[in-house]
């Protein structure tokens, strides 16, 4: 495969929420003006506090009288020593809800979709192109910082909290713009075994049905939603290496026909093996995008991940991304770390444009 061929089954670019820029517009402009006609969406780079995916809701949380920071959590994930040592919040039983707004996603999203209609306006976005809110789940926040002996009283609690933003970003955003992706990462590592889950938020029946809920959110029927299933994007590493997509399509395939699509991972080295992909062929979605673009910017490491892909899944089609966000793209550690642009390139590279 040489240098330039697009790939037949790899059609469009989709960004999964986080981009290294200063500001959105700044993110929002380069996306658009590299990938423009490779774009469903467009996010807002989740920029500033935002750029560590959850790290920012325990500000949100300590800032609310009876949530207090009380040491460390004990679980380490057992593939990678990175994932342990993270705060653990308790959260006393007086708290019984949160006060309206207090997440701070609606606050965001309300402040980035001006900017995105003004740039649409501009001619810096083009036409069709929407606006992406990616949000994670209650489960996500819940599991990763609340102490265990807290998280099944405080979930539901939580769970209202987000169900809220999300309601008040649909009646900020005109519907025909609105495209909102929930980030699934915790519930794979909790069923996966590297993070500790309490009582029935361990259990795989808790999980699908949370994860229903939340494609119900917004109630609007003319809301487009999805999924980003993850296995962990801490440092650019997985807190298990997947052998195979087995446990993102079940996900998928159980939380119903509400997700309009789906993103998955694929892991720069097992997703190199046809055999990784081959779950695929029993995905139930419609519209499928997969993180075969190498967070290091190797574009032959990216067409063996597309080719993978392509004999795998028996010729799906699907959007090419990177695994996760690309807000930390330099934590790999490495000397030279691949620029933001660089990535937006790979993708508009080896992938045909949508429009």
């Amino acid at each position: 495969m040489t240098t330039g061929q697009t790939v037949g089954t790899a059609v469009g670019a989709h960004l999964v929420g986080g981009l290294k820029a200063p500001d959105a517009e700044t993110a929002m402009r380069t996306a658009a003006g590299i990938l423009g006609r490779h774009l469903h969406a467009v996010t807002d780079g989740e920029t500033g506090e935002r750029d560590q995916w959850i790290g920012w809701q325990l500000g949100k949380l300590t800032a609310i009288d009876g949530i207090d920071v009380v040491g460390t959590k004990d679980t380490t994930a057992p593939d990678n020593e990175e994932y342990s040592g993270f705060p653990a919040l308790a959260v006393e039983s007086s708290v019984s809800e949160l006060p309206s707004g207090s997440l701070g996603y609606a606050s965001a999203a309300k402040a980035s979709y001006p900017i995105f209609t003004r740039l649409r306006e501009e001619g810096a976005l083009p036409e069709g192109v929407k606006f992406q809110v990616s949000v994670p789940t209650a489960y996500a926040s819940v599991v990763a910082w609340v102490r265990e002996e807290d998280q099944e009283r405080f979930f539901g609690v939580y769970e209202s909290a987000i169900a809220g933003e999300v309601e008040e970003i649909a009646r900020a955003v005109d519907h025909r713009d609105l495209v909102i992706q929930y980030d699934v990462a915790v519930e794979i590592g909790a069923l996966s075994g590297a993070f500790a889950a309490a009582g029935e938020l361990a259990e795989k029946g808790f999980i699908i049905d949370a994860l229903e809920r939340a494609l119900a959110t917004p109630k609007a029927d003319d809301v487009e939603r999805g999924l980003h299933l993850c296995y962990g994007d801490y440092k650019h590493r997985h807190f298990t290496v997947p052998r195979d997509l087995t446990l993102c399509v079940e996900l998928a395939n159980a939380a119903g026909e509400r997700a309009d699509f789906v993103h998955m991972p694929a892991d720069r080295d097992s997703g190199r093996d046809p055999s990784y992909y081959e779950p695929l062929r029993d995905l139930r979605a419609s519209r499928l995008a997969l993180g075969v673009i190498d967070y290091e910017g190797d574009e032959q490491r990216t067409r063996e991940l597309i080719q993978a892909a392509m004999d795998g899944s028996g010729g799906r089609q699907f959007a090419v991304a990177t695994e996760c966000g690309m807000a930390r793209i330099d934590e790999r550690q490495r000397s030279e770390s691949p620029s933001l642009e660089r990535l937006l390139e790979l993708h508009a590279l080896c992938a045909a444009p949508v429009r």
